[in-house]
């Protein structure tokens, strides 16, 4: 089974959107203005950043899972090492994240 990473988990969930909204209205702005109109716009944001929250912790715990400096800090007890590295896997994760926005 091929380990997936963010990007795939992004895509397949913006894809998901973006299909829906396409084959619902056969255009965006209609989308758009159905979500305002139904007044789901909040729920529709909050539903991406929930699913970009999760994707962003799985990629965390795929990294602390892979990552050897990490795995070295967290056997050695290095709690300061094991913090920074954490972080660090966040920032990069969320990197990946601001590269596939779609600004509406």
């Amino acid at each position: 089974m091929k380990m997936r990473n963010i990007f795939d988990e992004l895509y397949d969930y913006d894809l998901f959107h973006l299909t829906e909204i396409e084959n619902t209205d056969g255009a965006y702005r209609a989308a758009l203005n159905r979500l305002v109109n139904e007044d789901k716009v909040m729920q529709y944001l909050d539903d991406i950043k929930r699913k970009i929250s999760e994707a962003i912790f799985r990629q965390l715990e795929l990294l602390k899972q892979t990552d050897s400096c990490y795995q070295k800090a967290v056997l050695s007890g290095d709690a300061e090492k094991t913090l920074g590295l954490e972080n660090y896997f966040v920032y990069m994760a969320r990197e990946e994240v601001f590269e596939c926005m779609v600004y509406i």
